[in-house]
């Protein structure tokens, strides 16, 4: 990682009925996500079918493997 390259964003599809799991009881499993990563990863609504993950290429690429992860495993 340098200090040019630019924070970006991208939408990571997870269907409605897998997202749960990904965020976890009380929001542990996506902090850990988040803490093991770097990236910020969020949701607009529950409706969304997918969470949006923002931050260096780096950590982009480690929070959706963390993210598909999750949903391969169930």
């Amino acid at each position: 990682m340098t200090t040019t390259e630019a924070m970006q964003s991208e939408f990571v599809p997870v269907p409605k009925n897998f997202k749960a799991a990904v965020i976890g009881t009380h929001g542990s499993v996506i902090q850990d996500m988040r803490q093991r990563s770097g990236a910020q990863i969020w949701s607009a609504d529950r409706e969304e079918e997918g969470f949006t993950v923002s931050g260096y290429a780096e950590q982009i690429a480690s929070a959706k493997r963390l993210i598909l992860e999750k949903v391969v495993s169930m």
